[in-house]
């Protein structure tokens, strides 16, 4: 049996019973989270890699689900992102729906705003907040600044009048080390940096007031994560904070 079909086949377990943890990237071994096991949704994988999300039909079909289950509803606020977002859950209010997915890049965000689109899926105000796994995954300076056009071109095609960036989140030093886990910190400061010359063309803000608390010396606090790269409790209550604050809305739980 391969090693990609292995993986496949634990990543389809994982989707089938309902269960959330992580696979030690490093050895493959599965690695129960409780935090994670919470409210997560993660990508399993040992090494950098390019997003090839879209063509594969498990994510397409989790696509499609939430694309439907969305079908012509209209949102005062959506957050589109990776994993760190998708751990906030729908928390940010009435009328707002957080659209966050496992392992998303600006590549596979793309894809899944075509599938919003299609349904009639309207939102006012949006939050993209990817770049994280993009530093992470092997993709071209050309093609970033690309995708990043392309998903905002497409939630304006979704009515919203608004459109806000959060930038790529740094890893702890120690996990940006390790290239199994988070992309290296000079990766992120790039991906960032193509961020803010999109931003520039489309006109559009970039929200790092209020974020900066969850970072030291360029790499995410140790007592804000559980593993290096994604934001324990306390954590999420800082970026929930910042959200809040876009969408200007009350938390639908207490902060």
């Amino acid at each position: 049996m391969t090693h990609y079909s292995k993986r496949s086949l634990l990543v389809a377990l994982f989707f089938l019973t309902g269960h959330f943890g992580l696979l030690n990237r490093a050895s493959a071994k599965l690695l129960i989270v409780p935090e994670l096991a919470q409210n997560s949704d993660v990508i399993f994988s040992r090494t950098p890699r390019t997003d090839n999300l879209g063509s594969s039909s498990w994510w397409r079909t989790k696509v499609k689900a939430q694309a439907t289950a969305n079908q012509g509803k209209k949102y005062n606020g959506c957050l589109f992102g990776d994993s760190i977002s998708s751990g906030i859950g729908n928390t940010l209010g009435e009328h707002t729906f957080n659209f966050g997915m496992g392992g998303l890049s600006s590549v596979s965000l793309v894809e899944q705003l075509k599938f919003l689109k299609s349904a009639h899926v309207k939102c006012s105000k949006a939050i993209i907040a990817v770049g994280t796994n993009d530093a992470w995954y092997k993709i071209s300076n050309d093609l970033f600044i690309k995708k990043m056009k392309q998903a905002i071109l497409l939630v304006r095609a979704m009515r919203a009048s608004q459109v806000t960036l959060i930038p790529a989140f740094y890893s702890t030093v120690a996990a940006s080390h390790n290239q199994t886990i988070a992309g290296s910190i000079q990766r992120v400061e790039k991906i960032n940096a193509l961020m803010r010359q999109v931003a520039a063309i489309e006109q559009v803000p970039i929200k790092t007031k209020g974020l900066q608390v969850l970072f030291s010396h360029k790499g995410l606090r140790e007592d804000l994560t559980f593993d290096g790269v994604h934001l324990n409790n306390n954590g999420k209550k800082v970026y929930r904070q910042v959200l809040l604050k876009i969408l200007s809305t009350k938390p639908l739980i207490a902060p």
